[in-house]
């Protein structure tokens, strides 16, 4: 396991602890948690066309690209969250990725600050990375940490022609149902795959 990028679920006796509690509790650790209490609650999770779209940070953001004809990347992110520090110190503060960052139009949006946009983009978790066309339409989608190495691919994936036209590739499905050696390949398909994969099994012999 990994604690800065796997997701835990929590059970608890409510007659001991609120939900308010644990939160708070998470929080002060770094993370981030959302309450499930069943399988209508997992539906219920907002998705992208709910809350505020005329954020200014959004519309400009989106003025900007077309003008210079960029992607956005929205970097949702909130003060308290571990692993959006641990992007911005080591992932972003690389050469090679300050280098392909310069290619976008980046808006770091503090999702505390910004709750109706966080709410439009359906965010429940963090980090969550957005890169959008200039018109608004999302062409992918991070929500765990990458170290510089992961997340230069990532960016030049997402700059390549033809890149921006599905968020899950058929390669990726492939990758995804497919025995991968490689841990690296595996990450980078299951990061292209997220939200569309309900569950991932790894199975292994004997």
């Amino acid at each position: 396991m990994k604690l800065d990028r796997d997701e835990f679920l929590v059970t608890f006796d409510g007659g001991k602890a609120t939900t308010d509690d644990l939160i708070s509790i998470i929080r002060k650790a770094g993370y981030v948690s959302s309450i499930v209490t069943s399988d209508s609650a997992i539906a219920d999770t907002p998705s992208q066309g709910d809350g505020d779209f005329s954020d200014p940070l959004l519309t400009e953001a989106l003025a900007t690209a077309k003008a210079e004809n960029k992607l956005v990347l929205l970097d949702f992110k909130a003060t308290w969250c571990v692993p959006c520090l641990r992007l911005e110190k080591e992932t972003f503060a690389d050469p090679s990725v300050a280098k392909l960052l310069k290619e976008f139009v980046r808006v770091k949006v503090d999702t505390d600050e910004h709750p109706d946009l966080a709410k439009h983009f359906g965010v429940v978790g963090l980090p969550d990375l957005r890169f959008l066309k200039s018109d608004g339409t999302e062409v992918k989608r991070l929500t765990d940490f990458q170290d510089a190495a992961l997340f230069t691919e990532t960016l030049k994936a997402v700059l390549s022609p033809g890149a921006n036209q599905d968020t899950t590739t058929t390669e990726s499905r492939k990758l995804l149902n497919d025995i991968i050696n490689d841990a690296t390949s595996f990450r980078q398909a299951f990061n292209d795959a997220r939200g569309k994969t309900r569950v991932v099994m790894l199975v292994s012999p004997g």
